[in-house]
């Protein structure tokens, strides 16, 4: 264990240094509980999916690190720890952003490929918000050099998007696949359908991007992103305009009044934090030998150290961090927005677009 870990802060110290942070966790800890409570609320198929969203989205997260492929990324040390590299809030990202898109979507009745393209879609554009605040004001940070990773938008990698897109469609699809039509299922069913979704969500989602990524060369880009969003847009989008309205499950309004919610707060958090107040440390990217390259089981090449004098992440490194050699735990800091009111603007923008679509979905009911 790094000396300067703990697996929980004082919370004057972590608002003192990370303050947009702290309220993210307890926004996203908030949304997992109240996902619970509308869960249980709607029963037996809901409550599979709640714990399935928690189970397949941390093996998924952990299985990110494990990999030299996309252990491209390093968590914040937050409030409450799991393990160095896993804040508490962490399953709490996953399952908000895989649980409410997926209910959202299941209440309309859809058929099954529609209805996983739109949990897709509306999983996407719940976690681009935070994708692109959590960057900007070191939630975490990415490799500096990663070709997965490159291409970014607002800060957030496009290829964060895409997985998100593809994740949480694979997890609707199978989802559905295992709940549709079964008015019962037995402790072996469950266990299978846990086992079916936590191990394949991640590998779907692995086989969609490999093959959209082609599309920008090898690494994901914006026409791998363009490309999926259209295809899952087509699937989504016209029944979605078709169905009729019918009456809402009384503890629907518990998941309306939570997304009427979450993205105002979360675009509030974005908006009025100053990000040169920001300060951070935990495990970043190993500093070293600026430029030494090194190979991903892919065959793709990065600079395997971060560059104290050569690099380009929206934070700086302290004096005490610069002088370090092969430091994995170092503290960064902030740094002003570059662009800040297109930053500002296109924030506002995907926001109002989230809150856009989940007002059609939940406008619009289910045939009895």
């Amino acid at each position: 264990m790094p000396p300067d870990f703990h697996h929980v802060a004082n919370p004057l110290t972590q608002w003192a240094n990370l303050p947009s942070f702290m309220l993210g966790e307890l926004l996203f800890i908030t949304s997992a509980l109240v996902a619970l409570f509308h869960a249980k609320a709607r029963g037996r198929d809901h409550l599979l999916i709640w714990c399935a969203a928690l189970i397949a989205g941390t093996a998924n997260d952990f299985i990110f690190m494990a990999l030299p492929l996309v252990d491209n990324f390093w968590q914040a040390q937050g409030t409450i720890m799991l393990t160095p590299r896993m804040p508490l809030y962490i399953p709490c990202v996953y399952l908000s952003f895989m649980y409410w898109p997926t209910v959202s979507a299941r209440h309309l009745h859809l058929p099954r490929w529609s209805g996983a393209a739109l949990a897709g879609l509306a999983a996407a554009l719940f976690y681009a918000p935070y994708d692109i605040i959590g960057a900007k004001f070191l939630w975490w940070t990415w490799h500096d050099t990663d070709k997965p990773i490159a291409f970014r938008l607002l800060g957030a990698p496009s290829s964060s998007t895409l997985w998100v897109l593809t994740f949480t469609g694979s997890f609707a699809w199978l989802i559905d696949h295992t709940l549709r039509g079964r008015q019962t299922l037995d402790r072996n069913a469950i266990a299978a359908g846990f086992l079916k979704v936590a191990g394949l969500s991640t590998a779907l989602m692995m086989v969609q991007m490999t093959l959209l990524q082609q599309l920008d060369g090898g690494t994901p880009g914006p026409i791998a992103v363009t490309v999926a969003f259209a295809l899952y847009a087509a699937l989504a989008l016209p029944p979605l305009f078709r169905k009729p309205d019918a009456h809402h499950h009384p503890a629907d309004r518990t998941a309306r009044l939570l997304l009427a919610l979450y993205l105002p707060a979360l675009l509030a958090i974005g908006l009025l934090s100053v990000p040169e107040h920001h300060r951070s440390t935990g495990l970043h990217q190993p500093i070293g030998p600026c430029h030494q390259l090194s190979t991903d089981i892919t065959g793709l090449t990065r600079f395997e150290y971060l560059c104290p004098t050569d690099f380009d992440e929206p934070f700086a490194l302290t004096d005490e961090a610069a002088r370090q050699s092969a430091a994995t735990w170092y503290t960064i800091v902030g740094t002003p927005h570059e662009s800040p009111t297109t930053w500002r603007l296109g924030l506002a923008s995907i926001s109002a677009l989230a809150a856009l679509l989940f007002a059609r979905i939940w406008r619009r009911r289910a045939e009895g």
